[in-house]
């Protein structure tokens, strides 16, 4: 803020010479007569005025603003009475600033354009939580303007969403033998993951090497789940399989497939994640895996969110680094997967969409895939793809 002196012979003069020097936005804080010449017979008007700085768009911008003014007004001498009549004008300043600011907030919160991202975010299954934090983010760095454009809200509304997303790369290589583990509810696909990884992996789609792969399942109880796997090995350029009944039997196929297999993939049990007693045994029984076991939680994206959240906490005892999406074919709505891995604070290591058991129903995730699946918004591809590092982004296009 500037802090100006000017003098005419009338306060008209003062006024021109004000705003010639000063522009439209300078302000009388004080006047006042004095004489000149050698008898102290001329008459002068002096003003001492303001120029406030411009009324920020943005509401954290405004605090900022207020504050410079204060403390620059405070820095000069406090006996000066002209000084101390300049920091009760800007004080007055700052109600008009909290004015206009609040004025402005109240027409964003009001805007109707929030209304409807509201209804979109709701509409894609996303939590209350979830959506209450991306509206506030809109309403406190967004301005007015933006707010305005229907197809750039949504656009930033993207961004904010892709932001949440995490995402697990791997992080580099992994020493072979590699053991992945994967666990989850029943009915998300977990055998039918296994094959896909599988395919992946002995057609080189990790890293461009070709690996060998065995399969092992713990899973007794489905007899109709282990077969499948088995076939699935034998169709698998006759990959190994086991299917051990106990913690000491994997433990012996385990040192034998270390010696026959880069990548060595286990299946579990499909349990409730409410069946406490039965993940207790088998966390117990995966002990004999190891420490650098790579443990994935699979779970569908037809899941609600709340069920979401209970299923990643009940499993939180096996120790899993990442979240495979399953079944993204089946739903159009991914708001309930983002949310809900946001509030757990869990990476997304995989995705998987369609029945066949291939290499081409599985990807490495991606913040573009998530958000190019979202239902309603207006999606512009290229700037989500811009926004975003490329070596997160996957081939291909929206999953149908």
């Amino acid at each position: 803020m500037d802090v100006f002196t000017v003098e005419g012979r009338s306060l008209d003069e003062c006024r021109r010479k004000m705003r010639d020097l000063y522009g439209e936005r300078a302000q009388i804080v004080k006047q006042a007569v004095t004489r000149r010449g050698f008898f102290r017979t001329r008459e002068i008007i002096q003003v001492t005025g303001i120029v406030p700085p411009p009324l920020p768009r943005k509401m954290p911008n405004a605090e900022e603003e207020k504050q410079k003014i204060l403390e620059e007004a405070a820095r000069r001498p406090a006996g000066d009475l002209q000084i101390r009549e300049i920091l009760r004008e800007v004080r007055l300043l700052n109600e008009k600033v909290d004015a206009s600011a609040a004025k402005t907030a109240n027409a964003a919160f009001e805007h109707p354009n929030l209304q409807a991202l509201s209804d979109l975010l709701e509409k894609n299954d996303f939590l209350g939580a979830y959506r209450k934090k991306i509206l506030e983010r809109a309403r406190k760095e967004l301005s007015v303007e933006v707010i305005e454009d229907w197809q750039e809200l949504q656009q930033r509304a993207l961004f904010f969403i892709g932001e949440t997303i995490e995402i697990d790369d791997g992080g580099g290589r992994h020493p072979l033998p590699r053991v992945i583990i994967i666990v989850g509810p029943t009915g998300v696909g977990k055998t039918t993951t296994i094959a896909k990884l599988a395919a992946r992996y002995i057609m080189g789609e990790e890293d461009g090497l070709e690996r060998r792969v065995s399969l092992i399942t713990i899973d007794r109880y489905r007899v109709a789940a282990a077969r499948q796997l088995e076939e699935y090995a034998d169709a698998l350029r006759k990959s190994p399989f086991a299917a051990p009944a106990s913690a000491e039997e994997l433990k012996k196929d385990l040192a034998l497939q270390r010696g026959n297999a880069d990548i060595i993939l286990i299946d579990t049990i499909g349990r409730s994640p409410r069946d406490a007693i039965e993940i207790a045994e088998m966390k117990k029984m995966l002990e004999v895996c190891g420490k650098n076991a790579e443990r994935h939680l699979a779970v569908a994206a037809t899941t609600k969110a709340a069920d979401i959240i209970d299923i990643a906490a009940q499993f939180e005892p096996f120790g899993y680094e990442s979240v495979i999406i399953t079944k993204l074919d089946e739903t159009s709505r991914l708001g309930n997967v983002i949310s809900a891995l946001a509030e757990r604070g869990k990476r997304v290591s995989f995705m998987t969409d369609g029945q066949e058991s291939t290499h081409r129903t599985i990807h490495k995730a991606d913040r573009v895939r998530f958000l190019i699946n979202l239902d309603g918004f207006d999606v512009d591809r290229n700037r989500i793809e811009e926004r975003f590092t490329p070596s997160e982004n996957a081939p291909g296009g929206r999953v149908e």
